[in-house]
């Protein structure tokens, strides 16, 4: 499989839409081998389906003050999709990448032509789709469980989702180009997915956390993502929501990852 990618890779372009075309390639090729994994469809589709059925669940379906207003049920369900997206770019991406390292196919790629770039490319393409498929469960599960409302501001619900989506896959080529193996990826990337899932919108409340821990989470890009989707969906959240933040976020990571990928191709 891998060569065949790589040989079909190498008959593009070196151009823009060459190498755009070139990634979309070998994106697709690898989403169909990842869609093959137990421990994939797991984390895509097991973990934000149970997470969102249960805790979506706990807190009931009235409108409570500690949810910014909101119902609870809409309060996770929606956020949940935030959360999503953490879960592929802290987690899904940098083992993908890493393995990749590990198993030689990043090293097969460069001798057969395949610049850096369209790798780095590819592996975007395939974050988003990983993202865009996550979230796609989370409405699906929670919308027919507890039901989701029209959005209040589409076009801002659209605009924070695709921050959220460069953000965390940012993040995901960083970890992915910085760590040594997919072993160290895999508790690099749980151990920072764990507390910004639980302090960005997928734990408790905002109301209830204390000082410290509402100060840690308006630090998170997560707590900005979701509070950014939250509030263009329901129209209100208790949630922090600086767009700027989450656009600095991805452009740091975007410098790691580049800086790293240069030098370890040097």
């Amino acid at each position: 499989m891998t060569a065949a990618t790589i040989a079909d890779a190498r008959t593009v372009p070196t151009h823009a839409p060459g190498l755009v075309r070139s990634a979309a390639r070998i994106a697709a090729v690898e989403l169909r081998l990842l869609l093959r994994e137990p421990g994939v469809l797991v984390g895509l589709v097991g973990f934000p389906a149970a997470t969102v059925l249960i805790i979506a669940g706990v807190f009931g379906s009235a409108p409570d003050p500690e949810f910014g207003g909101v119902r609870p049920t809409e309060h996770y369900v929606v956020g949940y999709l935030g959360v999503v997206l953490a879960q592929v770019g802290l987690v899904s991406l940098p083992v993908h990448l890493a393995s990749h390292r590990e198993l030689g196919v990043t090293r097969r790629y460069r001798a057969s032509g395949v610049s850096g770039a369209t790798q780095i490319l590819s592996s975007a393409g395939l974050g988003t789709v990983l993202a865009v498929l996550g979230g796609l469960v989370v409405l699906v599960v929670g919308g027919a469980a507890y039901g989701v409302p029209t959005p209040v501001d589409p076009f801002a619900v659209l605009l924070w989702l695709t921050a959220g989506v460069a953000c965390f896959v940012a993040i995901g080529l960083a970890l992915g180009t910085l760590l040594p193996s997919s072993r160290a990826a895999n508790a690099v990337g749980n151990l920072l997915f764990v507390p910004m899932f639980l302090l960005g919108g997928g734990g408790p409340p905002r109301d209830v956390m204390t000082g410290p821990m509402q100060t840690l989470s308006d630090v998170l890009p997560l707590s900005h993502v979701v509070g950014g989707i939250r509030h263009a969906w329901l129209g209100r959240t208790d949630d922090p929501q600086a767009l700027w933040w989450t656009a600095a976020v991805a452009a740091l990571a975007v410098a790691l990852a580049i800086r790293t990928a240069r030098r370890r191709s040097s």
